[in-house]
């Protein structure tokens, strides 16, 4: 059987009250378990434009050495490719340098064999 009673002020004040109270307790419950943000720190504009400046100067100082390391070891690989070329050219006349000084200090050591009687 339907309740045909009317709805009275007492209940939709009563629904009101219970509303708010589910409301504020929700309300409550979301700021504890959501703190707010901290505030952003603004940084001054100034002091952004020298980050940037001192940076851009950092990174082509980064970039200078880099070239700067790769001219000095193309040069240095130049260098040791003409002291190779240098050293296999001048090698050949030292082979045939240190076998004629090996020959005289044989002479030199056979005349003063001979010199003292000395038969080895």
């Amino acid at each position: 059987m339907p309740d045909n009673r009317p709805q009275g002020m007492g209940n939709s004040e009563q629904v009101r009250v219970i509303a708010e109270q589910l409301a504020e307790a929700f309300i409550k419950r979301f700021d504890r378990e959501h703190p707010p943000a901290p505030p952003e720190s603004r940084v001054p504009a100034p002091l952004k434009w020298a980050a940037g400046i001192i940076s851009s100067l950092a990174s082509l100082g980064v970039g200078g050495m880099c070239i700067w390391g790769v001219t000095t070891l193309s040069s240095l690989q130049q260098t040791v490719t003409r002291i190779d070329e240098r050293q296999q050219l001048s090698g050949d006349r030292s082979d045939d340098r240190f076998g004629e000084l090996d020959r005289r200090i044989g002479q030199l050591e056979a005349m003063h064999r001979h010199e003292s009687g000395d038969q080895r």
